[in-house]
């Protein structure tokens, strides 16, 4: 039960800190494919200690997450770094070996990392809805529901392009319950709605898929790469890399 709420935790922080992916620290912890089957048949019940979580570490992240970007940004940037750096072998499964030299999954992951690379991250804010109205409250939890499910892609993030992310941030510090029942609606469709597309999709391309997680965690490195490498970049990096090997060791000895 703890495990799963802190597990809940740090899922949380995700959903409000832009760069990193809800659904890469699912990858993290090894429950992704379980997760889309049970999301897209509606069965909850194995998630209720994550959920709890989730929403606690959601509620700490919205009060703390602008403090320590302001006044530890390289250190928290450069550490997400280096979680989604090491991410990326877990969402390919290098038991695979074989599997790196067919063209088709090495092309799904290329695809991957330049829809991440070269169109997210160089697209602009989206406003053709006037920010904060409902249907845009609506809209935009649609595509953050949906790509918090995506490793590589920010569901906080998503709500900074479609120009929702201070609305969404301060409807829950002001408890502002109508615009966060219309968010929360959004939300919910987007990512049952992409857990089912995703389910259906890995039972078919399990290996194409995986190359396709890994490709968009490569891609979002992009917005966190820094100007220049500092010795404190490079060591924070390693420090996000060295928990995520550890918490993949610690999965792989569970399982065994």
């Amino acid at each position: 039960m703890l495990n799963k709420i802190l597990q809940g935790l740090l899922i949380g922080v995700t959903l409000v800190m832009p760069g990193l992916s809800a659904g890469t620290v699912i990858l993290i912890f090894g429950f992704y494919r379980q997760f889309l089957d049970d999301l897209s048949s509606l069965n909850f019940r194995p998630y209720l200690y994550h959920l709890a979580g989730a929403l606690a570490g959601a509620l700490v992240a919205v009060y703390l997450v602008g403090y320590l970007l302001d006044h530890y940004t390289l250190l928290i940037k450069s550490s997400i770094f280096g979680m989604l750096v090491a991410s990326i072998p877990v969402a390919l499964d290098l038991k695979r070996g074989s599997a790196l030299l067919k063209p088709l999954p090495l092309l799904c992951g290329a695809g991957g990392f330049c829809l991440v690379w070269f169109v997210i991250f160089e697209s602009q804010t989206l406003s053709a809805l006037p920010p904060g109205g409902f249907l845009h409250l609506i809209l935009g939890g649609v595509l953050a529901g949906a790509t918090m499910l995506l490793p590589g892609i920010s569901g906080s993030a998503m709500l900074v392009t479609v120009n929702l992310y201070d609305d969404a941030i301060n409807a829950i510090r002001y408890w502002m319950w109508l615009k966060l029942l219309f968010l929360g609606f959004g939300f919910f469709l987007g990512i049952f709605g992409m857990a089912r597309v995703l389910s259906t999709l890995y039972r078919r391309y399990q290996l194409e898929i995986s190359f396709l997680l890994a490709g968009l965690i490569a891609g979002s490195t992009r917005a966190l790469l820094p100007s220049h490498f500092s010795l404190t970049f490079l060591v924070s990096a390693l420090t996000g890399a060295a928990m995520v090997y550890l918490l993949a060791r610690m999965r792989h000895s569970a399982g065994q």
